[in-house]
Formats: structure tokens, sequence, C-alpha cells
């Protein structure tokens, strides 16, 4: 292999990380349906250069949460929510998904029962906000 084609791949992985990276940063509005009706929330992704994903989930009814042990590779991600307060203490929320365009597919699994009985696992999709 010579220098000029080693120095080459190394810029264009260079650039990759942080075009992907941008790609998933914003502002993602969501809904999930519940047995009270759906359930709106707005994401919001930031990511730095070694592929944290860090951020918010955010609604009328639970204020702000913030992401944790947040991760982007390529297009894919995951990161947890964690809930104070909930009926049997803290609730834990984990999230994978891939960003493909403006929409991110979602799959969220609770880490223990879900309150109420629900689905311990919901797929869902997020689209980029305007």
């Amino acid at each position: 292999m010579n220098v000029r084609s080693l120095v080459l791949g190394t810029l264009v992985a260079l650039v990759a990380l942080p075009a992907a990276a941008q790609n998933a940063v914003g502002k993602w509005n969501a809904s999930v349906d519940t047995p009270n009706g759906p359930f709106a929330m707005v994401f919001e992704f930031l990511v730095d250069a070694a592929g944290k994903l860090t951020g918010s989930m955010s609604n009328d009814f639970m204020g702000s949460t913030p992401i944790k042990d947040g991760m982007l590779n390529g297009n894919d991600l995951s990161f947890k929510l964690t809930f104070e307060g909930g009926p049997n203490g803290p609730m834990t929320i984990s999230y994978t998904g891939t960003v493909n365009g403006d929409e991110v597919a979602l799959v969220s699994k609770f880490e223990g029962a879900p309150p109420g009985g629900g689905p311990a696992e919901q797929t869902l999709t997020a689209t980029r906000a305007k």
C-alpha cells in the first residue's frame, strides 16, 4: 500500500464520521400509542466527534429527560432514558434505532415491567422537526 492511498483512506474516514453524526443531530418528533391515546415526544440529539450521543427527550407531560449511555455508530444509534418517580421507583427505557434521512426508526424496550401492563417493546418512527 502506498502512502497516498493510506492518506486518502484516512481522510475519507475522518470526513465520514462527522457527516454521519450530523445526520442524527437535531430535533425529532415522535409519538407512541398508549391506552390513554397518543403520547407525543421530542428527541433532541447531539453527537460529539467520538460518536457519543447526548441530548434529551421532552414532552408536555413529563418535561425534559436527559439521554444516557448514548452512542452513534454510522447511522445506528442507541441510548437510554431513566424516569424518576415511577410507581415502582425509577423506570429505564432502552432505545435502538437507525437514522435514514429525515426519519429515525426506533425500538424502545422497558428494562423491567412496563407500567400499567403495557407492551415491553414498541416500535416508533421519529421525523426531523422542521
